[in-house]
């Protein structure tokens, strides 16, 4: 996909951002109910899933939220980032099950 490409969460999914009983502080429950295939995001995926629900649309519009936000949070707390590639990648893996679409 191209740098300008925009994306949106697709409207046959349900999602629920919840917690694993105290154990993962971030996490996002989404199910394809086409397909009723389950997925779970935590860590940098949850935080890409919560932008693109807030309408960040685009890769370079992600990569500087995960940046601003990843510096917000400080060199003291281990957030793992997407580089580029593998943020495409995820998003692409996101197209291809049926959890986001292609605007």
């Amino acid at each position: 996909m191209t740098a300008q490409a925009r994306y949106e969460i697709s409207a046959d999914v349900a999602w629920v951002e919840a917690s694993d009983l105290g154990s993962t502080p971030h996490l996002v429950w989404a199910a394809q109910l086409e397909t009723a295939t389950q997925f779970a995001f935590t860590d940098t995926a949850w935080l890409v899933w919560m932008l693109l629900s807030d309408g960040v649309s685009t890769v370079p519009a992600l990569r500087r939220e995960l940046d601003r936000i990843h510096d917000e949070l400080g060199p003291d707390v281990d957030r793992p980032s997407f580089a580029d590639a593998s943020l495409q990648d995820f998003l692409d893996a996101l197209v291809r099950d049926g959890l986001i679409r292609l605007l």
